[in-house]
């Protein structure tokens, strides 16, 4: 159970982050009464600052075949080079039952202007090694901010993810 909330958690792109240390504020130098600490903020302290531009950010499905067998779902999380924050889980029929092939991506380039990420080679972090191979590096960019493309840096392929 343990293991699977661990993927739950690391596929989604939650993560624990430590505790800020309340920072008080100096002595006046008119009073030698110590000050109170200042009262928490209430507004949220912000997730990551990272090089993924905002609208790369959450989930993409994509189907790779007409029958709708051979399903994509990406997750694009935030973080800086060299971060994983692709997250790619596929899933479809074999000859013999099904494969269930998870695999995470790092963050290799970001362009100045936002308009292209380039990830991975990926790792493939679960699934049948029969099956799962991990792949070379990718460029994702978005077409019309509904449609993210990830094309094969290699040979050229592309897949189009929508949300």
């Amino acid at each position: 159970m343990a293991a699977v909330l661990a993927i739950a958690f690391t596929a989604f792109g939650y993560q624990l982050r430590p505790f800020i240390h309340q920072q008080f504020p100096a002595h006046s130098k008119q009073s030698d009464a110590p000050s109170a600490p200042s009262a928490p903020s209430s507004s949220p302290t912000p997730v990551v600052n990272g090089d993924v531009p905002q609208a790369y950010l959450g989930s993409w499905r994509t189907i790779i075949n007409q029958d709708g067998e051979h399903t994509r779902s990406l997750v694009i999380k935030q973080g800086r080079i060299g971060d994983d924050v692709l997250i790619l889980v596929a899933d479809g029929p074999t000859t013999s039952g099904t494969y269930h092939c998870v695999f995470t991506a790092p963050l290799t380039a970001a362009s100045s202007d936002g308009s292209e990420l380039t990830v991975g080679p990926s790792t493939v972090t679960s699934g049948d090694p029969g099956i799962c191979k991990p792949g070379g590096a990718t460029t994702l960019t978005l077409t019309n901010g509904h449609t993210l493309s990830r094309t094969n840096s290699e040979n050229g392929e592309r897949l189009n993810y929508t949300r």
